[in-house]
């Protein structure tokens, strides 16, 4: 079996782990023909190439840039240009190759420009792993404000889920979503597929010494943020929580936030503005780094956006359930009902409360804060979910069936 996976990004790094690597890297594992093409940006100075990285052929095509670009005119150019480039090499370093699966992620990857040349280029099938629903969610936070350019980006989309047999949703929300408003998917399955990754055991690191290399106590209670700092995230709600904490005096209350994004240096001001001594920024770590400094944590933040009306479920819970943490979630009302649900009854690894209320997100951190055992029995049920149910050889088997089946 020969499968093509479409990926934004594939670092080269034997050692990180991430979401599609760890999934293209157990196809391999089980003896399945690896073909993986990502995008190599301008800013890499490097020709299209293609290598073997850790059993799979690996296409790196040359593309504009589209992460961490200064201006949005130049990752607009990089998405209308990348299908063409993607669709090309394909073409041509691939062209002796009999693909028999693609499997790709939204967003802009999954393109119908891309998905349908190749599909009748290799005459296979394709799959979907859907990451988030666009352009409702832009819609919703008013990036896109014209409702005609609103309906122009909606009838793409459909384009683009019709371009596919099989679509991956990563709850029950989400597929309940896709089937209810998309009538025009009829033909195209629609199931679950947790977000997955490879099955670890816990690190054996001392939390005490990863802490003094951080500036923490063994007192301290630390709440970390891991990811995309943007306005999806809507983190003004847990600089707010971080004030309201000091306010009552508690004293070992502490907030970190790994990683960045557009909201950063806002976020950084507004904490300084606050005078706030409890929050921490970091950059963007390597996997092993970011691991162990979430492992030394006690609570695991996930924060959306009060506007979604799509359901959206956090990649990062993922990374909390292997580390044992708990997790404190601040949700919008439809992410309540979806992962909130989840999270509160199917795992019972956290709390929850919507975004913007926060008197009830500072009522519900205040549990966690001052139970140690409740921390450990929910951060145990989340590594216990973790161990039963997210392992990437779950989504391999999933996958494979499903395209043996149709």
């Amino acid at each position: 079996m020969n499968v093509l996976f479409i990926f934004s990004r594939h670092s080269q790094d034997p050692r990180d782990s991430t979401l599609t690597k760890d999934l293209s890297e157990e196809f391999v594992k089980n003896g399945v023909n690896v073909y993986v093409m990502t995008m190599s940006e301008s800013r890499d100075n490097k020709h299209t190439n293609m290598a073997m990285e850790s059993g799979c052929n690996v296409l790196r095509v040359k593309t504009g840039n589209y992460f961490n670009c200064k201006t949005k005119i130049e990752k607009v150019k990089t998405i209308l240009t990348l299908p063409e480039k993607f669709v090309n090499a394909a073409k041509k370093y691939l062209k002796d190759v009999k693909i028999d699966l693609i499997v790709t992620h939204t967003p802009f990857v999954s393109n119908k420009r891309i998905i349908r040349p190749l599909k009748d280029f290799f005459q296979c099938k394709a799959h979907l792993i859907l990451w988030d629903i666009f352009p409702k969610n832009a819609f919703d936070l008013g990036i896109i404000q014209n409702k005609y350019i609103f309906k122009v980006f909606q009838n793409l989309e459909i384009k683009m889920y019709k371009s596919f047999d099989h679509i991956w949703c990563m709850s029950n929300g989400n597929v309940d979503y896709m089937r209810n408003n998309f009538p025009e998917l009829s033909s195209v399955g629609i199931e679950l597929l947790y977000n997955s990754s490879k099955i670890k055991p816990l690190p054996i690191i001392s939390k005490s010494q990863i802490r003094q290399k951080f500036g923490y106590s063994d007192s301290d209670i630390i709440a970390i943020f891991g990811g995309n700092m943007g306005v999806p995230q809507a983190l003004e709600c847990i600089i707010y929580l971080a004030d309201r904490a000091i306010q009552n005096n508690f004293v070992n209350a502490k907030f970190l936030f790994v990683g960045k994004g557009t909201q950063t240096d806002y976020l950084k001001d507004l904490a300084n503005d606050m005078k706030l001594s409890n929050v921490k920024f970091i950059e963007q770590l390597p996997r092993d780094d970011y691991e162990n400094i979430t492992f030394m944590a006690d609570i695991g933040i996930v924060s959306l956006d009060k506007r979604f009306t799509v359901p959206n479920f956090p990649s990062k819970t993922t990374d909390y359930f292997k580390l044992s943490l708990p997790i404190l979630a601040s949700l919008d009302n439809c992410a309540m009902n979806d992962y909130g649900d989840f999270l509160l009854n199917t795992v019972k690894a956290g709390r929850c409360s919507l975004s913007g209320d926060i008197d009830d997100l500072f009522e519900q951190y205040q549990i966690l804060y001052l139970d140690a055992k409740l921390r450990e029995e929910l951060g145990y049920n989340g590594r216990k979910f973790y161990e039963k149910e997210l392992g990437v050889d779950i989504a391999y088997k999933k996958i494979v069936n499903c395209y043996n089946e149709h």
